[in-house]
């Protein structure tokens, strides 16, 4: 960790585990859960978050969406099961051989391949077999085309399936969407299709955050479910609606480092991006937007706390911004929240989702490294 840090995002790692349990309790003991934890764990920070799952959660697998990040995992010493869900160029295949990784596999050409890397190696490599429903981003069609995949990876010694998965592509629009029933019946297609060749599955996967939720068809015919937003205490229907009762864990603060008063005819900020028609009293922040923070949550004049007091920023540059503090004592040094809780006051994701009109994976995934994760358990931070 990094004491000169300038802006933080801090963790309450206890109220993850507590989220998880929640989530494993609203879907039974007859369904797990793969946390996935793409995009540094949505910018909570990958291999801190992993090792909470596989030490704390106890989960056998994780996945993610680049081979990048599961070696990263691996380099970190996460040891359990890893799913890379995404594509992977075909330069980078010898890394799930040489790591362990199992991977997505919906096309032959990288059946062939990674069969070829693995027999050089003397290994095995596990893969999922993903299925096109809807999203038609990656999979292979039910019926013929599927046929012939499984056809060709019964022929390859050093492929094993173990897994069958697909992705709703609007599943948090409305509890049974009738997009994401269509795309489920297509996937119980396959799944029949998979078992009916011979092939014994260990991991059936369809659910997101949001249709784990809702979709109790889909869980019961699964495995596993993946999840992460909901253990991370964040709302993945569109309209808010989050029935298990998860609360954030995260606190987002940066620290003033000018006070000053401004004047009618002043402007703040470059190309005088904020024109000042009456007496204010504006404090600067030690945050800008090379820190990752999405444009809109400080040049549209998002909600940050300030002394208890929920105020506006008034725009930004690239490692500082600007608050609008008049009327509310505060001094230079002093904590400012921009996620999370002072006093009486609260400001959730879900509100700045809201406020800036994108997700919280958009959000916070974008947060970079100047913002210094901060990991806090019952025993400190």
């Amino acid at each position: 960790m990094n004491q000169y840090y300038n802006s933080y995002f801090k963790v309450d790692m206890d109220q993850v585990i507590r989220n998880f349990n929640k989530v494993q309790n609203y879907i039974g003991s007859n369904t797990d859960i793969i946390p996935v934890i793409k995009g540094n764990c949505y910018g909570y920070g990958l291999v801190p978050m992993a090792k909470l799952f596989e030490e704390g959660c106890q989960v056998k697998m994780l996945a993610n969406a680049a081979i990048y990040e599961a070696v990263e995992l691996r380099q970190g010493g996460v040891t359990c099961d890893i799913l890379v869900m995404g594509g992977i160029p075909q330069h980078l295949l010898q890394g799930a051989v040489e790591y362990d990784l199992q991977i997505a596999l919906f096309e032959e050409v990288t059946a062939r391949r990674v069969h070829q890397l693995a027999k050089n190696a003397g290994k095995k490599v596990k893969v999922h077999l993903k299925i096109e429903t809807g999203m038609n981003r990656l999979g292979v069609r039910p019926g013929p085309a599927l046929h012939d995949l499984l056809n060709l990876v019964k022929s390859l010694d050093n492929l094993e399936v173990v897994g069958v998965y697909t992705h709703f592509a609007t599943s948090t629009a409305d509890y049974y969407d009738t997009f994401a029933v269509e795309q489920f019946e297509k996937f119980k297609e396959a799944v029949s299709q998979i078992e009916t060749s011979g092939i014994a599955l260990k991991y059936i996967h369809c659910c997101n955050s949001a249709a784990t939720t809702w979709y109790k068809e889909a869980v019961e015919l699964c495995t596993h479910v993946r999840s992460c937003s909901s253990i991370l205490g964040h709302m993945a229907m569109e309209d808010g609606r989050e029935p298990i009762g998860l609360i954030e864990p995260v606190e987002i603060g940066a620290y003033i480092t000018n006070v000053h008063d401004v004047y009618p005819g002043e402007s703040v900020g470059y190309s005088r991006y904020y024109k000042v028609t009456e007496p204010m009293k504006v404090a600067t922040l030690s945050i800008g937007f090379a820190d990752g923070f999405y444009p809109k949550w400080m040049r549209g004049q998002g909600p940050v706390l300030v002394s208890g007091q929920k105020t506006r920023f008034l725009g930004c540059c690239m490692d500082q911004s600007f608050v609008d503090v008049t009327g509310i004592p505060c001094e230079i040094g002093q904590k400012v929240i921009l996620i999370g809780r002072d006093g009486d006051q609260r400001i959730t994701t879900w509100d700045m989702e809201q406020f800036c009109e994108n997700t919280f994976e958009y959000l916070f995934g974008t947060i970079g490294p100047r913002v210094e994760r901060i990991y806090c358990t019952k025993t400190g931070c």
